[in-house]
């Protein structure tokens, strides 16, 4: 799952970062240099600055101010505004960017994104699409908002992105300043048509606009108001993001510890999905979990910390944390070598009390995986699995292929006993195969949950 940034964008004029609405009636928010310190250690992703007045005023980007934000900022950093052929891209670069947003330019002379990109690399390469909504079609502006031109801009960001560009900046003039959402309409079209990352930006109001925007599709979230004027913090929007199921970049994420300073901690196994013990971490043993990887629960009982494992080397390494959705219990997935629970059985919920008890499917295959593998690598006297393996793939390749028809004939028999036997034959056969490729059924999953809508 890829990581959707946090940027804040600063719109440079006569010195200040200023705000304004469909980039009119500019309002100061504050000085740049200062700003972008703070947003810098406040956890943002990227940077944007934006020199909003250079093009009009026929100027190059004010880069005494390009470099004071460099060095006081050590996230990537993006300068746009002013830039009109290469030699400008060079001195951007040269005063401590990270990447150069073209505009302007590049509309008139298309041929210099493919340059820039040859010259300098495509990820130093961005390309500033700003847009307004005409009937059921988007127009791409220039100069600063001022000039609509006639070309479509979807057809343009495919162009963009054939000629070489790293990503796209798109800003919705029409929604600009207005904080009642990104044009979500458009993030998603163009997502359809291309490949490279995109930025959103205009009318980000409020924590819901972000997540709409990261719905559709923007890889990048941009806004100015909400965080200049104090409504919205880095910290709140990578904390509701990641609430929201969206992957973001660390933030410092905590459980809501209850008025003892505990919270329920419950461990899972990461190759099946299995319920394996419930604990309780403090604040310390939360920490200590982090650092080191290692599961590590505070005793009640004994009223001390303690490490999964420590003793009895039946050790848990957390391969993901998770927060329920009020942050007040914590979900470990985890690596779990030998038992998990105290009296040796490998999960702590083994009293049944209701229900049927019925095998869990995922459990089943990785068991079923785990003993194919066993056999590869211990071979064992007349094991089925094994003269399978000695044949080679075309054998397995033909049990699977007998198999599948032996599932298609029962299930046109419409016998259900017999779909069920055909069907669990066909799975050890594929069990097979897939260790004979080095695969397993965990390749699998990951690969049905990149389907699930």
């Amino acid at each position: 799952m890829k990581v959707k940034k946090i940027i804040p964008c600063l719109d440079f004029k006569n010195g200040r970062v200023v705000k304004g609405e469909k980039f009119t009636n500019l309002k100061d928010a504050g000085d740049p240099v200062k700003l972008a310190r703070q947003y810098a250690e406040a956890g943002a992703d990227e940077l944007v600055f934006l020199d909003i007045s250079a093009t009009n005023e026929s100027r190059g980007t004010v880069l005494g101010y390009v470099e004071e934000i460099s060095k006081v900022s050590s996230i990537p950093l993006t300068v746009g505004g002013g830039i009109r052929d290469l030699r400008d891209i060079e001195a951007v670069l040269a005063k401590g960017a990270t990447k150069v947003a073209i505009n302007s330019a590049a509309v008139k002379n298309p041929e210099l994104i493919d340059q820039a990109a040859k010259e300098f690399g495509s990820d130093k390469i961005v390309v500033a699409i700003d847009v307004v909504k005409a009937n059921n079609s988007w127009l791409v502006v220039t100069h600063g908002g001022n000039l609509v031109t006639k070309l479509d801009a979807i057809e343009w960001a495919k162009e963009v992105e054939k000629r070489g560009a790293g990503s796209l900046l798109v800003t919705s003039k029409d929604a600009d300043g207005a904080k009642a959402g990104y044009d979500l309409e458009l993030i998603r079209h163009l997502k359809v048509k291309v490949k490279i990352p995109l930025i959103a930006s205009g009318g980000a109001g409020c924590l819901e606009h972000l997540k709409e925007g990261a719905k559709a599709g923007a890889d990048g979230l941009l806004a100015a108001s909400i965080f200049h004027f104090g409504e919205v913090s880095i910290q709140e929007c990578k904390e509701y993001l990641a609430l929201s199921g969206f992957a973001v970049s660390p933030v410092k994420l905590e459980p809501k510890f209850d008025e003892k300073g505990l919270v329920v901690a419950i461990a899972v196994d990461a190759q099946d999905g299995t319920v394996l013990m419930q604990a309780y971490m403090n604040k310390e043993a939360w920490d200590l979990t982090i650092k080191t990887g290692r599961a590590t629960y505070f005793s009640r009982s004994r009223q001390k910390i303690w490490v999964k494992g420590e003793e009895s080397g039946h050790r848990q390494m957390v391969k993901e944390i998770r927060l329920d959705c009020d942050r007040d219990s914590v979900l470990l997935i985890v690596e779990q070598t030998g038992a998990a629970c105290h009296t040796n059985n490998r999960s702590c919920f083994y009293t049944p009390v209701f229900g049927n008890n019925s095998p869990h499917m995922g459990t089943l295959l990785t068991n079923l995986q785990k003993t194919i593998h066993e056999r590869r690598e211990n071979p064992v006297s007349g094991s089925y699995t094994n003269y399978l393996f000695e044949k080679g793939l075309d054998k397995i390749l033909k049990k699977v292929g007998e198999e599948s028809s032996e599932v298609i004939i029962a299930a046109k028999n419409k016998v259900k006993e017999e779909i069920v036997y055909e069907t669990a034959d066909l799975l050890y056969h594929l069990s097979v195969l897939l260790e004979e490729r080095g695969l397993g059924w965990n390749d699998i999953a990951l690969e049905l949950s990149k389907r699930e809508k």
